[in-house]
């Protein structure tokens, strides 16, 4: 292994461990946000789940960027995108430019990375027309590999997974807090108490007060509030504690 590769699973070992970077861990993970032009949080989950992030994310930023101006900034989002776009991990960006690549790709790679390393060089005219040769062959290389759209389904389906997974977390959690709260109707065995359902629920709703997590109202005026520390308790509509778990 190279000694990038190296850094790589030490890295990553560090952080599925849980465990601190030291100061050399630091300095090398700030070396790797540069070489992949990526964000931190991009290159720490690039590490932990060995994916490469969104390319389209990527390009779109550089694209707004330099649209602003802001061409130093605009560089390193389009180099960002091109290592996301050619490399299958992390890994790859390593040798992203000694590996054995198609000429479109090699030259996409040789323009983005001069692109990237001398932005602040270059004169308006001169980035701009080197601006232009990368994006024109970034598009090549994108139509050739079945174009944006495949990518934009890729990342909408990414998202729906991330949105089940929550969805599912939630609904967990609130199945936990309805069997407190079933308990506390069983305990308190009162004729008019609430009719406990989920349906008959309002939508969860969350408070600015801080003592307060969760807080939901009954169709018949009742509340039932979690609080920080995990307390349930079951209230009337002034407020008045009826019983608490």
């Amino acid at each position: 292994m190279t000694s990038c590769e190296e850094v790589i699973e030490e890295l990553r070992a560090k952080l599925l461990k849980g465990e601190p970077f030291s100061k050399t861990d630091e300095w090398n993970f700030k070396e790797l946000c540069e070489l992949t032009g990526w964000t931190e949080e991009d290159v720490r989950n690039a590490l932990m789940s060995n994916k490469t992030p969104s390319f389209h994310k990527y390009f779109t930023e550089a694209q707004r960027l330099e649209l602003w101006l802001k061409r130093e900034e605009a560089a390193r989002k389009l180099w960002g995108a091109v290592t996301a776009l050619l490399c299958n991990n992390i890994k790859e960006v390593c040798v992203l430019e000694a590996k054995s690549v198609e000429p479109l790709e090699d030259s996409l790679v040789v323009y983005a990375k001069d692109l990237y390393r001398h932005a602040d060089e270059f004169p308006a005219e001169g980035f701009e027309r080197r601006w232009e040769k990368c994006i024109k062959l970034f598009n090549e290389v994108v139509e050739r590999e079945g174009g944006l759209m495949e990518e934009k389904r890729a990342e909408r389906k990414r998202k729906l997974k991330e949105i089940c997974k929550h969805y599912k977390r939630a609904v967990d959690l609130l199945e936990e807090i309805e069997i407190e709260i079933d308990k506390l109707v069983r305990e308190n065995d009162k004729d008019d108490f609430v009719c406990y359902s989920m349906d008959r629920f309002e939508p969860l709703r969350f408070h600015s007060q801080q003592e307060i997590e969760l807080k939901y109202r009954t169709e018949r005026g009742y509340y039932v509030i979690v609080d920080k520390d995990g307390s349930i308790y079951l209230c009337k509509g002034d407020g008045k504690v009826i019983a608490e778990r």
